[in-house]
Parts: C-alpha cells; sequence; structure tokens
C-alpha cells in the first residue's frame, strides 16, 4: 500500500462523506459538512489509542455491505457528542425538544442506528458507484463501550488477514443557526484486503 493507493482511498472517503452530508443534512434539518483529512495504514496493535483515550465512552454503530467481499464501516461517536445528534433527529422529526436524559435507551439506540443507516449507506453507496454494484447494507447495530473495547472489534476483523489496518478519521460538523459545531464523530471503513484490492483495481491505481 503505497502513497498513491491511499490518495485514492482518501478519495473515496471524500466521495461518500458528500453524500452522507447530504443525506444527514436532510434527516436533521440543518447544514452538516463531513471531511476525511486521513486515511492511514495502522497496526491492529495500535488502534485503541488511535482516536482517543483508550478509556473514554463512545457508541458504535456497526454495518457492512452485503456482498461476498464485504465493506466494514463503523460510526464512532464520544459519548457527549451522542445526545447533540439524537436531539437534532428528534427536533426534526418530531418538531419538539426533549429531554435527553429522560429518553430510554431504546429509543437514542433507535435514533443512533437511523443516523448510521443512512451515513454509513451513503458511504457505501458512494463505493458501489465506483465498483459498478449494487450491494445493500446490514441492518445497523448499536454498541456503548469503552473506545478500546470497540476497536478490539476492529482488531479481531483484521486479525484474520494480518496485523494491519487500513482506517480512516473524519471530522463532522453541524451548523444550526449560523453557529458551526465540530461533533466527535469518525467514520471508519475497514475491509478485507481482497474487497480493497477489488476497488483499487476499479479506480486504476493498482495493477493486475
Amino acid at each position: 500500500m503505497n502513497q498513491t493507493h491511499l490518495d485514492a482511498i482518501r478519495e473515496i472517503g471524500n466521495i461518500g462523506a458528500g453524500n452522507a452530508a447530504t443525506a444527514l443534512s436532510a434527516l436533521l434539518g440543518c447544514p452538516v459538512d463531513i471531511d476525511i483529512p486521513k486515511a492511514e495504514l495502522v497496526s491492529i496493535y495500535e488502534l485503541n489509542s488511535y482516536y482517543d483515550d483508550p478509556d473514554s465512552s463512545y457508541t458504535a454503530v456497526f454495518a457492512a455491505s452485503d456482498n461476498e467481499e464485504p465493506f466494514n464501516f463503523m460510526l464512532l461517536v464520544k459519548e457527549d457528542a451522542v445526545s447533540k445528534l439524537v436531539s437534532l433527529l428528534v427536533s426534526k422529526q418530531f418538531g419538539m425538544q426533549m429531554d435527553m436524559s429522560a429518553m430510554p435507551q431504546e429509543m437514542t439506540d433507535s435514533a443512533l442506528g437511523e443516523i448510521g443507516n443512512i451515513l454509513l449507506g451513503s458511504f457505501l453507496n458512494a463505493v458501489n458507484g465506483l465498483l459498478g454494484v449494487t450491494s445493500g447494507i446490514t441492518t445497523p447495530s448499536v454498541s456503548h463501550d469503552m473506545l478500546a473495547s470497540i476497536l478490539s472489534v476492529v482488531s479481531a476483523m483484521f486479525g484474520e488477514y494480518g496485523d494491519i489496518a487500513l482506517v480512516t478519521k473524519s471530522n463532522l460538523n453541524v451548523t444550526q443557526e449560523g453557529q458551526a459545531e465540530s461533533l466527535d464523530a469518525n467514520i471508519l471503513l475497514a475491509s478485507e484486503p481482497r474487497a480493497l484490492e477489488t476497488l483499487l483495481r476499479k479506480l486504476g491505481v493498482l495493477n493486475l
């Protein structure tokens, strides 16, 4: 994996981010901007400290494409940003403000699953367009845990194929009443090597 490959993957992330930002903006009823500043190869043994303090609390939304060579996606949201995203969704969908501390966990997870479905599905659509396929996305699952525990799942996925993972970092910015707010939310793209090789060949940056 060289710099040309990483640049191509970052561009995939940017295309997916554009799709996701447009879809999420419509869902939340406010301008949303997502950018992908980094695409890097990281040792699976270093993933636990790649994003933040390993002991910090995060929520993760997992989903994958449903084809034979799946792409795995994860929306990684710091817990203090979860209530903001869910509040925006509830306000848009029901036209009311809600005390987030009084919202049942099931409702919060359902809202996060919907946000994850929109974001991750938009990323998959970008990949589908590049590959010329029409794969769907699995039903998102939501998990709450320490960052180290969540990323250990990603490490396990890659551990079957090697000790290096391809990860992306993203920034999620939401604008309300002219004020932009950066939320600690990352979209992680994780694919098995065969799926990644197929994609890079389609992009013309990997020789047969």
